[in-house]
């Protein structure tokens, strides 16, 4: 597994069907994106959320290689650009340019894998909080968890309710991540954790 440290964490996946991207940063890092990818052509991409700083690359990828796109159906609307994206920053008018200024994708580029699904000998894991439809994949004890964490000096922590879609089910998701059999948790900002760590946070949070 190769990290891509791009505006969130970007994760290259070596599978027997090709390389899998997981998320692809924000619009603005798209050549940075490129570089980082060293002219390897990834098999698909796999989108654990719809917000900017993840989605960003994934037209551009698309228009590229024509790969496949994975995303849970009901971040879909976002990232298809039939819905749009709350605020970020919760500034008037400039907080939508920048939330929704990802280029979207068109529906047929667009896979939507559940719960239990497999994609590319990963297991789909539902993570939903920081947005509805976030997804993680998981497999031999390693989680990619998107934004469901963010680690920091102090550990993990559950992301700030203003950038949540359901704060409350983002506290659930904790637990369930604390109840999964794993050894490694990889986030989309900060370095990866452990299920300790996430256990004594879920503790805390009556998760």
């Amino acid at each position: 597994m190769k990290i891509l440290p791009l505006a969130s964490n970007s994760y290259l996946l070596e599978t027997p069907e090709g390389p899998l991207l997981v998320d692809s940063g924000a619009p603005w890092e798209n050549a940075r994106l490129l570089r980082l990818l060293d002219e390897l052509k990834p098999a698909a991409l796999f989108l654990t959320h719809h917000h900017l700083d993840h989605v960003g690359g994934a037209r551009l990828l698309w228009e590229r290689y024509k790969l496949l796109v994975y995303a849970h159906p009901l971040d879909i609307p976002f990232v298809g650009g039939r819905k749009r994206r709350p605020p970020f920053p919760p500034v008037l008018l400039l907080g939508d340019w920048i939330a929704n200024s990802a280029r979207p994708l068109p529906q047929e580029a667009l896979t939507a894998p559940l719960e239990g699904d497999r994609v590319m000998g990963w297991e789909v894991v539902h993570l939903p909080g920081h947005t509805l439809g976030q997804i993680g994949l998981l497999k031999d004890g390693i989680l990619l968890a998107g934004d469901a964490l963010r680690v920091g000096k102090d550990g993990p922590v559950v992301p700030a309710d203003m950038v949540n879609a359901d704060s409350a089910e983002a506290r659930r998701t904790v637990g369930k991540i604390a109840r999964l059999d794993v050894r490694e948790i990889y986030v989309g900002h900060g370095p990866k954790t452990n299920p300790q760590a996430v256990r004594a946070l879920a503790q805390r949070l009556g998760a």
